[in-house]
């Protein structure tokens, strides 16, 4: 038996796990400050580290809320593709929140490069997933004035 794969399918399967993603956003609010204790012993009983509780709890939160959202704004996205309403200039602007949110957090791991200099790495990747998704925002931008050019024209 073959499942046969189709772009129906595959936005079902995006839209379910986003909206499985966003769950799991929301409950790892619960659970971050058993995730910094954590680390602390383990990281203090490593390289004999000064303990960064405090500061990892504020990063992963705005962290996290900040991913809430842009989760957020993905499913709405991902809603409108599945009523076939792709060019429109609200999925330019869920694109440009997300970038945002991206750079967001991308801003509190920089910060956060004061107690640990791993951080960067977070910080560049949350960056960098920003910078595509202003690219991305921009070419559908391009795309939506292309179309209302196209409507307009006999």
């Amino acid at each position: 038996m073959k499942i046969k794969w189709n772009s129906e399918k595959s936005l079902f399967l995006s839209r379910c796990l986003t909206i499985a993603t966003l769950i799991l956003g929301v409950v790892s609010l619960f659970c971050i400050p058993i995730i910094t204790e954590w680390y602390d012993a383990i990281s203090g009983a490593l390289n004999g580290g000064k303990p960064i509780h405090v500061e990892l709890n504020i990063a992963l939160y705005l962290s996290a809320i900040l991913g809430i959202i842009a989760l957020w704004q993905l499913l709405k996205m991902l809603n409108r593709f599945a009523k076939h309403e792709v060019f429109v200039k609200e999925n330019a602007v869920c694109l440009r929140l997300i970038a945002w949110c991206s750079f967001g957090v991308a801003a509190v791991w920089l910060a956060l490069t004061f107690w640990r200099f791993t951080a960067f790495f977070v910080a560049f990747i949350a960056a960098f997933a920003g910078l595509l998704l202003r690219v991305m925002k921009n070419m559908l931008e391009a795309a939506i004035e292309l179309r209302e050019e196209n409507d307009f024209t006999i």
